[in-house]
């Protein structure tokens, strides 16, 4: 009997810690997201350090390589790591944590910074809603275009050509290309991720620019 007692017992211990993990994991609800961004911001605060402001040049030189890299793949997956410049200069700190859900139908979180701006992509099903600078910009469907959230048309989109290539437009004229990393292994990690960028580029068109960028990035991180 008295077996049978702990036996029920560290089953019952089992069921209520394996319940808390799915809990934790689950996705936020609308009050839950800022307890969650603010706490992927403060862990951010301790190991994301200084980061080099970016301007024209910086982005042309914006790169693949990543410091203080870290992927998880359990029950759910996280990320994180600083984007540099092909000298390892940092530019771009992410968080990435995504929630239970069919891959199809993926939820997670999306925060990242550089030293002007703070980015975050709250994924439902799939679709993520932008914010810049704590204000919401739009939702970015799977297909890649992000249609503003007062007039829900088309302000920006991305997608793949022939060449590999990830053309970004803002409005109707591209901005700049996310080229896919490569597979040769001679060219290193610190390859440029940028092919192509607009010579006159302003603040709007860099911010929406790297927004569109930036999710594309993560993906191949945790794809």
């Amino acid at each position: 009997m008295v077996y049978l007692a702990v036996l029920a017992g560290l089953l019952i211990v089992g069921g209520l810690g394996f319940t808390s993990i799915i809990a934790k994991n689950m996705a936020p609800s609308q009050k839950r997201l800022k307890m969650e961004q603010q706490r992927l911001k403060e862990d951010m605060d301790q190991w994301a350090g200084q980061l080099v402001p970016i301007n024209k040049e910086e982005l042309e030189l914006f790169s693949w390589g990543q410091d203080k890299q870290v992927l998880r793949k359990g029950i759910t997956t996280t990320a994180k790591g600083i984007y540099t410049t092909i000298y390892h200069e940092p530019i771009l700190a992410y968080s990435y944590r995504e929630y239970i859900g069919k891959a199809e139908k993926r939820n997670a979180l999306l925060y990242a910074r550089t030293a002007e701006h703070d980015f975050v992509y709250w994924i439902r099903k799939g679709e993520g809603t932008l914010f810049i600078d704590g204000q919401e910009v739009g939702k970015l469907s799977k297909d890649g275009v992000l249609r503003g959230k007062r007039t829900g048309k088309a302000i920006a989109e991305r997608s793949l050509d022939e060449q590999q290539m990830m053309p970004v437009k803002v409005g109707n004229k591209e901005v700049g290309s996310l080229s896919l990393p490569s597979t040769d292994a001679s060219k290193g990690l610190h390859e440029r991720a940028f092919n192509f960028l607009k010579p006159n580029i302003n603040d709007k068109e860099e911010q929406l620019f790297l927004a569109l960028a930036l999710e594309a990035l993560v993906k191949e991180v945790v794809k």
